[in-house]
């Protein structure tokens, strides 16, 4: 299992307890939850001054992931 779906499982995991703090974002280095943050950049200042350049997720804390839908016929609109 790569570290991504290691991390993305444990979000999964830990959802009903982050749920407090939805719309914020949490980082996540393997199975551990480091931290909620304010702000995207907070989360990502604070994960590569941890673990440098090692990977980790930040992910924001939703109850539902945002679908989004992309045809591949796009034509562009006229000038």
């Amino acid at each position: 299992m790569s570290n991504l779906q290691v991390e993305l499982s444990h979000y999964q995991k830990s959802l009903p307890t982050l749920m407090s703090s939805a719309g914020k974002f949490v980082l996540i280095k393997g199975e551990e939850v480091v931290g909620v943050y304010d702000s995207y950049e907070d989360a990502l200042k604070f994960g590569y001054e941890k673990f440098g350049l090692d990977s980790f997720l930040v992910k924001r804390i939703a109850p539902a992931e945002q679908v989004s839908f992309f045809t591949r016929d796009l034509v562009a609109c006229p000038a």
